[in-house]
């Protein structure tokens, strides 16, 4: 997936395979491979491990969209204003989110009035090494980032902030949050989405939804999985409405 290219269509989750993904698997980076090679038109495990972990998330997000066919999700947040605590729900959109379509160009970032740096955006494959990598430390992790990305200049420790700060506002899919005015206050909080975490929540939940669905369906019409989940969702509904109404 270049700077110009469309993104990869994407089917909603949901086949008999699909039962067979382990949300509950360490790896994360792994996961969300295995599961946009799964559903994805480029099947390809080693072109999602190719790819930017922002286009990774965009894609993600896509999947869920698809999936629920809805265009936002329903999120909530404890206002962080002085003596409100009030907690509110918003909505984010889950496509054309700022960055989505960023391209892949290496980044070019000030670090103060003399220093400027080029990075490469980090992608699947970067988060499998890093993480195969296992650090001892905070420092050490760092230090791993930093050498696998920068293409041109010079970091250190303490440019951590800075650094930080600005690949966020290049690259905010990686690192998202949302300004949420509060209703009760009025007070404005910044809240940090861990977007690949909502989406993959949502999804999970989805899959023992489907499991659910087949164990109704299958022990009322003796249908099997891949006959159950053949019938379109909609049908599925109205059959598991009427059981619900026999009691």
């Amino acid at each position: 997936m270049d700077s110009h290219s469309a993104p990869a269509a994407l089917r909603p989750f949901g086949r008999p395979a699909d039962l067979e993904v382990d949300f509950d698997a360490a790896d994360r980076a792994g996961l969300v491979t295995s599961l946009l090679a799964q559903c994805a038109e480029e099947s390809d495990p080693a072109h999602w491990w190719s790819q930017p972990v922002g286009a990774r998330t965009a894609a993600l997000l896509r999947l869920l969209a698809a999936t629920e066919q809805r265009e936002t999700a329903t999120l909530q947040a404890r206002c962080a204003g002085s003596g409100c605590g009030e907690l509110f729900e918003f909505e984010l959109p889950l496509r054309g989110l700022p960055g989505e379509n960023a391209d892949n160009e290496p980044m070019r970032i000030r670090l103060d009035e003399s220093r400027w740096l080029t990075l490469r955006r980090p992608t699947g494959n970067d988060l499998r090494r890093w993480r195969e990598a296992r650090p001892a430390s905070r420092a050490d992790a760092l230090r791993a980032m930093f050498d696998a990305l920068v293409l041109d200049g010079r970091v250190d420790s303490a440019d951590e902030p800075v650094l930080a700060a600005s690949i966020e506002a290049v690259d905010p899919l990686v690192a998202f949050g949302v300004a949420c005015v509060c209703p009760a206050c009025g007070a404005t909080s910044e809240v940090t989405v861990d977007l690949e975490a909502l989406a993959l929540g949502r999804l999970a939940a989805h899959q023992r939804e489907l499991l659910r669905q087949v164990h109704r369906l299958a022990s009322r019409y003796g249908w099997t999985e891949a006959e159950v989940l053949a019938v379109p969702q909609a049908r599925r509904a109205s059959y598991l409405a009427l059981i619900e109404a026999e009691g």
